[in-house]
């Protein structure tokens, strides 16, 4: 396993007054915060340092109010292809 910094978007869809989430990557609860979007933005970006094996691995968002999808993804400031937060290292 090597250490990597993420750089994760969080876009909300539609306008919430609260956005509760829990952030999972590889089934490990990373992060679990209420957010509130400021007026005129449009997404977060999670920092996160972790170990991630080669292959397979899976970042998930769980939504506890709100509405929040994935959108990019950067590792070590370069931005990966994901499909539903999966992604191949």
């Amino acid at each position: 396993m090597q250490e990597y910094k993420l750089e994760i978007e969080l876009r909300q869809v539609g306008k919430y007054d609260n956005n509760d989430y829990r952030l999972f990557i590889n089934n490990e609860l990373m992060l679990e915060r209420p957010w509130n979007l400021p007026d005129g933005y449009e997404y977060q970006v999670v920092h996160v340092t972790c170990k991630l094996p080669n292959g397979g691995n899976a970042i998930n968002l769980q939504n506890i109010h709100g509405n929040l999808v994935l959108g990019k993804i950067n590792i070590d400031n370069k931005e990966i292809k994901h499909t539903n937060g999966y992604f191949e290292l």
